[in-house]
Order: C-alpha cells, then sequence, then structure tokens
C-alpha cells in the first residue's frame, strides 16, 4: 500500500489530505479518490502532470491540441516511485485548482480500499475564481462589513465552513468509491 498527501497550492494555511490507497491503484481512481476526500463535484475537467504531456480522460480531452495519456492505463506507481516523489493534479482549468500529490510512504500489506488518514480544512466551493477568488470569499465571510458580503452569502449560503473537515464523513464516502466512478463513467458516456 502507498501513502499520499494531497494539497492545493497556493493556499495558507494549508487545505491537504492523506490517504492510503492500494499500490495496484490508477490514476483514474486517484482522481476519483480526491474528488471525494476533497469534497469537490467532479464537473470539471482534470489532468495530472503537465499539460503538453498530460495524463487524463482522452475522451474528456478531445479536442485538446496535444495528446493525452489514459489516466486508467497508469497506474500511481508508475509515476511515484520513491518516497518524496510529487506529481501535480490540476482540476477545473477554469478556476485552476493545482494540487501538489507527494508519496509519503510505501508498506507492505493488503488494503482492499481507499482510506482517508487525516486532513485539514474545507475544499474551496466550486467555481469561486481559484486562488485569488477564494481569497476574496474567505475576507468577506470573516468582515461582514464590507461590501459584497450580502452577494458572497446568497450565492455560497451559510452553510460553508472554510474550518471544516469531517474524516468520518469522507471515509463513509469512500467506501462508495467503485459506484461513485461507474455512476460518473456512465453519466459521462465512457
Amino acid at each position: 500500500m502507498i501513502q499520499l498527501k494531497i494539497t492545493i497550492d497556493g493556499i495558507t494555511p494549508p487545505i491537504w489530505r492523506s490517504i492510503q490507497v492500494p499500490e495496484t491503484y490508477s490514476l483514474n481512481k486517484l482522481h476519483h479518490i480526491i474528488q471525494i476526500t476533497f469534497g469537490w463535484t467532479n464537473s470539471h475537467l482534470y489532468m495530472f502532470g503537465e499539460y503538453e504531456n498530460k495524463i487524463g480522460d482522452p475522451i474528456l480531452w478531445e479536442d485538446s491540441e496535444s495528446p493525452t495519456l489514459w489516466d486508467k492505463k497508469v497506474k500511481i506507481t508508475d509515476v511515484l516511485q520513491n518516497v518524496g516523489d510529487e506529481l501535480k493534479y490540476e482540476y477545473d482549468m477554469g478556476d485552476g485548482w493545482k494540487h501538489t500529490v507527494v508519496l509519503e510512504k510505501i508498506e507492505d500489506g493488503v488494503l482492499k480500499g481507499a482510506k482517508c488518514l487525516d486532513g485539514a480544512r474545507n475544499a474551496p466551493p466550486e467555481d469561486c475564481g481559484g486562488v485569488h477568488g477564494y481569497q476574496e470569499l474567505i475576507h468577506h465571510r470573516y468582515h461582514p462589513e464590507k461590501d459584497g458580503y450580502i452577494e458572497l452569502i446568497e450565492w455560497l449560503g451559510e452553510e460553508y465552513d472554510p474550518e471544516l473537515f469531517d474524516l468520518k464523513v469522507v471515509n463513509k464516502e469512500l467506501k462508495g468509491l467503485v459506484k461513485y466512478i461507474r455512476e460518473f463513467d456512465k453519466e459521462n458516456g465512457l
């Protein structure tokens, strides 16, 4: 089994998750695990690596100018082989949520599925405008006297808590990973 730490780039204090997965898992499964553990909606394009040599779903990237290596055919251990190795993951090309995935541990043992070990903070809401938009959102949330607070609450709702991370809820959702992937593939004609 392998242990990974995934951190959203550019945000302080950091938003991160530490997970364990079987070493047989593909990058496609890792993508879905990231979606679940961060609470993203899986409604935007994603890729691993850099655009010119991206790893992702070639069907979703069909109009791309550069080739896409199919993430279902690439194991996590194909690209992360030694403790400390890093891989970039980007979700939502408009907002540009860049993540750094670091291989923290390689251990013997059998793991039946993905497990989240720990994490910090709630992921930014979808479509909030990337790191800059998120910082502005947090500023308005904690400074209601500033212009824009009413509009923010109308858009975001009062229930969003940037400090919330519920490990039990995340692990419960990870138990449904296979079903989650099957439904995603079916909805997207994959």
